[in-house]
């Protein structure tokens, strides 16, 4: 598993219920998954951390045969693999949202409020896509449901309305 993100950590203690070894190389000093999802790689007998690593090639003909690794783990560069996963980085596609001008910080995360709304009425956010710094499965769907349950009171209250005049909203 190339990457140090929670989203590694938790492929990681996937792949290690079917395999024999799983590696976890990041780039950085450490792997930064959530407190619960390190503790359990951590625990993991078939689980190994190399940090401070990347990997520059993989080698195979037609499977996956090793990692070239920038520096030598274990007094080797190549580290003999079958199979190799990456979870590193994560681009949100907010272009269309861009395009009808919602804001977006740096990273192109869609800027939203606590109630999921963007800075343009009608349009909502959720999950990776949103600027919030916790990314899980659980808290997009539960901000998906946010941005549903705003976008009904929205309409609900006549705030967002595609109408030409005041008559054609009732």
């Amino acid at each position: 598993m190339v990457g140090g993100s929670d989203s590694a950590a938790k492929e990681a203690l996937l792949l290690a219920e079917h395999a024999s070894k799983v590696y976890i190389i990041a780039r950085g000093p450490e792997i930064k998954p959530e407190p619960i999802n390190r503790s359990r790689v951590e625990a993991s007998s078939k689980i190994t951390i190399i940090t401070g690593t990347n990997v520059v090639q993989i080698d195979g003909d037609k499977r996956v045969r090793a990692a070239i690794l920038d520096k030598p783990y274990r007094g080797e560069r190549a580290l003999a693999l079958d199979a190799v996963f990456v979870a590193v980085g994560v681009i949100p596609l907010s272009d269309l949202a861009k395009r009808l001008g919602v804001k977006t910080n740096q990273r192109g995360e869609i800027l939203i409020d606590r109630d999921s709304r963007t800075n343009v009425p009608g349009i909502y956010a959720a999950g990776d896509v949103a600027d919030r710094s916790f990314k899980q499965a659980i808290t997009g769907v539960a901000e998906g449901v946010v941005a549903a349950y705003s976008a009904f009171q929205d309409l609900k209250n006549n705030e967002v309305c595609a109408c030409d005049d005041d008559e054609t909203r009732k």
